[in-house]
């Protein structure tokens, strides 16, 4: 695991952590599991804040922070490395290789869902099997369902919080754990149900010339600059979608398992690659000029979690 997707495991189980101690893990404490995949940004920062967050956000994606002057005398970063795009599982000897190189994470498969009641996670955890609370690092039950291989998450103010290899997984976690809760006489309806929809991401070592992918692809290329700073592009006879922003920077969208967003991602490539519009200077490969930094693609990826009705795919 690289220090990227490090960074995206933990920055909310920290402030999770955070929460639980200054709420004493009462009926106040939010989800914050729940805003990495789909809270608005609104409840992250305050409204004042937000609205400057989302001003900087358009500047950073739209216009160069760096003088005219200034950016001409970068030098572009040359990529010390060749990949052959039209094909890059065909070799699995340097499939890891490869990933590396583009910087490809997977997600996993995540699954909410809040229910009309509270738990005791004391006594959850005394009474499911395979399950582990450790009240003084985490506020919540874990419980491992092998026949499923997922790891779900209960929180004290009825969340439930499921992980698993493929969406299906995630959902089946879900219902059975709602099934034992049942059994133990918990009386509950489900109130809100929702996923992530980010699969996957990775980095091409160049830019992408959007304007030019969408006049060739138009049937396939959605784009609107003034709402978003990516162009999304469907998969024929798929559900799933690619948001593609100009600095190479690309998130995978609502596949249902690996598998398919593996198949997906080798279709794409030689698509992008004939769009290739330079590469990278320091300043773009950092997010000045393009957005294209950690904080910036972790943004975007709450954004596009939060947005259940793809306004900022299609729109």
């Amino acid at each position: 695991m690289n220090k990227n997707q490090e960074g995206q495991e933990t920055y909310f189980e920290e402030n999770v952590a955070k929460v639980c101690d200054e709420e004493n893990s009462s009926t106040k404490f939010a989800d914050m599991e729940l805003e990495e995949q789909t809270k608005p940004m609104e409840s992250i920062f305050g409204s004042a804040d937000f609205d400057s967050l989302q001003e900087k956000l358009l500047e950073m994606s739209l216009t160069p922070v760096e003088s005219a002057t200034e950016a001409a005398e970068e030098q572009p970063i040359i990529p010390d490395f060749d990949i052959d795009y039209d094909d890059i599982y065909e070799d699995a000897a340097k499939l890891d290789s490869i990933e590396k190189q583009l910087e490809l994470i997977y997600r996993p498969f995540i699954v909410f869902v809040t229910v009309d009641c509270h738990f005791s996670l004391s006594e959850l955890s005394a009474l499911l099997d395979d399950s582990r609370y450790e009240p003084t690092h985490y506020p919540a039950v874990f419980l491992h369902l092998r026949e499923f291989t997922a790891e779900v998450k209960l929180y004290a103010c009825g969340q439930i919080v499921a992980r698993a290899l493929t969406e299906q997984s995630a959902s089946d976690a879900v219902l059975q754990t709602i099934r034992l809760l049942h059994e133990l006489d918990y009386k509950l309806d489900i109130t809100d149900y929702c996923k992530n929809i980010v699969t996957a991401s990775f980095c091409l070592p160049f830019k992408i010339d959007l304007e030019m992918l969408g006049e060739m692809h138009g049937e396939m290329v959605s784009a609107n600059r003034e709402l978003r700073p990516f162009a999304t592009y469907k998969i024929e006879g798929s559900a799933i979608r690619f948001a593609i922003f100009p600095n190479g920077y690309v998130l995978a969208l609502h596949s249902l398992h690996h598998g398919e967003t593996r198949a997906a991602i080798a279709g794409i490539l030689p698509i992008l690659v004939q769009f290739k519009n330079g590469f990278l200077t320091p300043s773009e490969k950092l997010g000045s000029l393009c957005g294209g930094d950690v904080n910036f693609k972790l943004l975007w990826e709450y954004k596009l979690n939060a947005d259940k009705f793809g306004q900022l795919l299609y729109s």
